[in-house]
């Protein structure tokens, strides 16, 4: 579209060049030939390419100039029509370069400056001449000039939208980039991370087991947690939901994770659901699960907790997931990435996640989701 705009500008800019040529054209084939119309001209051409053609961008810019080169293009006008009326053809073109080089209402008074111009010539009519102009002329090139100015206007409005319009789009992209980085994140922070810290823990207890004592259960825990990484990822790929809520509900997926994570610690580690169990949207679902998996992976991890509770509560309007143990607990301030992450992804459908811990004393963590 810019360059459309430059297409118009320099057509506009060259217009006058055509009916000069025709007006110098029509005085050489059909006057006596005198030496100061053709240097006239010459100077008129070349003032009219120094002013618009060599520095275009006077003129939105340099008003003062503008008028100093309309002032110009006046005089010279005027001085040929005081040697012949065959330059009464260029005229026309001083209406154009009105509205081309002065700004706002400057424009409008170019015009009617230019209508004084068809007095010039000898032994012109000055009263029919007057009445053509007031009544017709005139208004006819205020009112060309004014619909043309209305139309640069829209232009120029719709190219900025445009513009506008491209910029915020790029920024969506760009958003929207950076969200699915995060979320890729959490997910990958969620599963693989959690089944691998899983599959190394299950494996430095199984080389620390005597001769005697059963390797076979933590090597089998181990593939198993494996095996639960590999499909979780492939499944984050494909951004599908998580394996266990693509054929249980929530309640179910989560008393599996807590199983799941007893088996894995060797730790006492109950679940309870209260409430009317219902269907949730996918995005709720994924986050309280996810919530619940960080939560116990936690307490794994760092609590040393001798017993951890679950509980998911159906209410009214809400979903709410606590998750408590009896560990070591820790400074809440000084949250990991998987506590941030799952802040995000509460966050962003408009939950909320409180988490409460102090040394000694156990950790307790509340997830609260919109369950409309």
């Amino acid at each position: 579209m810019v360059e459309q705009e430059r297409r118009w500008n320099l057509v506009w800019a060259l217009a006058p060049y055509g009916l000069l040529a025709v007006a110098t054209g029509v005085y050489l084939v059909t006057r006596p030939v005198e030496w100061v119309p053709p240097v006239v001209v010459a100077l008129l051409a070349g003032w009219h390419w120094w002013f618009v053609i060599a520095h275009p961008s006077w003129w939105e810019r340099r008003t003062g100039l503008m008028l100093l080169y309309f002032g110009g293009v006046l005089a010279g006008t005027a001085v040929l029509l005081l040697h012949d009326g065959a330059f009464a053809i260029f005229v026309p073109a001083c209406y154009g370069l009105a509205f081309l080089a002065l700004p706002g209402w400057l424009a409008y008074a170019g015009v009617v400056v230019v209508s004084g111009l068809w007095l010039v010539p000898p032994g012109t009519d000055v009263v029919g001449t007057l009445l053509v102009n007031v009544g017709v002329t005139t208004p006819m090139a205020v009112l060309i000039g004014w619909i043309i100015r209305v139309m640069e206007r829209e232009v120029i409005r719709r190219r900025e939208m445009n513009e506008r319009l491209t910029a915020l789009s790029a920024e969506n992209a760009r958003l929207q980039v950076l969200a699915e980085r995060a979320r890729v994140a959490r997910e990958m922070h969620d599963t693989v991370a959690q089944g691998l810290t899983g599959i190394v823990t299950q494996l430095e207890v199984a080389e620390e087991l005597g001769p005697e004592e059963p390797v076979r259960g933590r090597i089998a825990t181990a593939r198993r947690l494996a095996r639960d990484s590999l499909v979780e990822v492939r499944r984050s790929i494909e951004a599908l939901r998580p394996g266990p809520l693509r054929d249980a509900r929530l309640g179910e997926a989560v008393e599996r994770a807590v199983a799941a994570w007893r088996e894995e610690h060797g730790v006492p580690a109950t679940c309870t659901v209260t409430g009317d169990a219902r269907p949730l949207s996918a995005e709720t679902e994924v986050a309280v699960l996810r919530a619940a998996q960080e939560a116990l992976a936690n307490a794994g991890r760092h609590a040393r907790a001798s017993r951890v509770d679950v509980t998911l509560s159906y209410m009214e309007d809400l979903v709410v997931l606590d998750v408590v143990d009896d560990g070591t607990g820790f400074d809440p301030s000084a949250r990991g990435f998987g506590l941030t992450a799952m802040e995000e992804r509460v966050a962003l459908l408009g939950g909320t996640v409180t988490v409460e811990s102090s040394a000694g004393h156990g950790t307790a963590v509340n997830v609260t989701l919109d369950a409309r």
